[in-house]
């Protein structure tokens, strides 16, 4: 049996965060093992150069109280994640405020250049930074998010950050649609899964809508935490309104590892039927409904009445040049006269990276509409 618990939590004060996940702690039974453990990473959502208010990266007092606890074990800590895109990690760093860890306590925060770098091959070849496999233990600090591509991010997903740089977009270049990105994610857990001692995910500020980057900031006001990664992503997404068993990520995880989802149980603050209220799973439901429909062999036929693209919001649109430099399949330019990026549709590949690494939101998927026709048809479903 995985227990997984879950802490109603409505403020991110450092005090009241440490009170919590040391109760989280304590009734998962983790506390009991920290004594066992002499160094620590911490593996937190960083996805970009983001405010710790947009509810796009894990908040920076999750860290600090998790921090706080490990270092009263005299545990020794290290904090590491790679962002998408170009933006370099001390800029993320420095954004997300983590680099204001390292002052308050003395803690170290990795950087890829430094790390180095192993290479596994399975169904294709992953880069991985050295931190994540030498490790001792990582704890997983997560974030709860919708996902266009993968519907939901949570535990699990989180560890697509253990790759470097623009490694990340070659990976989206090579899955053909979202359920084969999926398997790749699942590979990439698998390869670090056994260093996992916890995850934590910060549930106060979330995100639904057009997540991992551009959706609603919503206050859920959770914490949700247990040893086994599938059991919290789980609850977290049956938490937002998802059948867990639709997400490809918890589905092909537990099946390789060989999960019931019967074996999973929750406690805490909440009820096991436990919803939360607004939640707008649909947007991610329909986008990765589409883009699955896209990417069957019918596709070039398909896309003449079904299309659906990158669009480029002018009036957002600060030229950062950030989307063409990510774009894994070279479908973006941007010449000095152009207002926006130019899209090649004919390269285009729907992995919506542009969309997830626009820092200013500025880019959204057009449809036909026959596209609009058919999205509406099923959004109920």
């Amino acid at each position: 049996m995985y227990n997984v618990i879950a802490k109603k939590c409505q403020t991110y004060d450092i005090q009241t965060l440490k009170d919590k996940i040391a109760q989280i702690f304590s009734e998962t039974g983790f506390d009991n093992k920290l004594s066992t453990i002499s160094s620590i990473l911490l593996k937190p959502n960083l996805l970009g150069a983001y405010q710790p208010d947009r509810a796009i990266t894990t908040h920076p007092n999750i860290a600090a109280a998790v921090i706080e606890i490990l270092k009263d074990h005299g545990i020794k800590i290290a904090l590491m994640d790679n962002p998408g895109g170009t933006v370099t990690q001390k800029k993320v760093y420095q954004q997300t405020r983590m680099a204001d860890l390292v002052k308050t306590y003395a803690i170290e925060i990795k950087y890829s250049l430094h790390d180095g770098i192993y290479h596994f091959n399975k169904k294709t070849r992953y880069t991985i930074n050295k931190s994540f496999i030498d490790s001792e233990a990582i704890i997983n600090l997560c974030k709860m998010k919708t996902h266009m591509y993968t519907l939901f991010t949570g535990a699990i997903k989180n560890f697509y950050g253990v790759i470097p740089g623009l490694a990340k977009s070659n990976l989206h270049r090579l899955a053909p649609n979202p359920t084969k990105f999926a398997e790749f994610v699942v590979d990439i857990y698998e390869l670090v899964k056994d260093r996992v001692v916890f995850n934590l995910m910060d549930c106060i500020l979330g995100m639904d809508g057009d997540g991992p980057s551009a959706g609603e900031v919503k206050k859920f006001g959770l914490l949700i935490g247990g040893e086994n990664a599938v059991a919290v992503d789980y609850f977290a997404s049956r938490i937002m309104g998802f059948k867990p068993e639709k997400i490809p990520i918890t589905r092909i995880t537990a099946k390789r590892q060989g999960l019931n989802f019967s074996e999973f149980s929750l406690t805490g603050d909440i009820a096991d039927s436990y919803l939360l209220e607004n939640c707008n799973i649909q947007k991610s439901k329909r986008k990765n409904r589409i883009l699955n429909m896209l990417s069957v062999p019918l596709k070039g036929v398909i896309m003449r009445f079904f299309w659906t693209i990158p669009y480029f919001n002018e009036e957002k649109c600060v030229r950062c040049n950030a989307c063409v430099k990510f774009c894994p399949a070279k479908a973006l330019t941007l010449e000095q006269n152009d207002a926006t990026p130019q899209l090649d549709p004919q390269k285009c590949i729907l992995c919506m990276c542009c969309i997830e690494i626009c820092p200013e939101q500025a880019i959204s998927l057009k449809k036909s509409f026959l596209g609009k026709m058919l999205i509406k048809e099923h959004d109920t479903t």
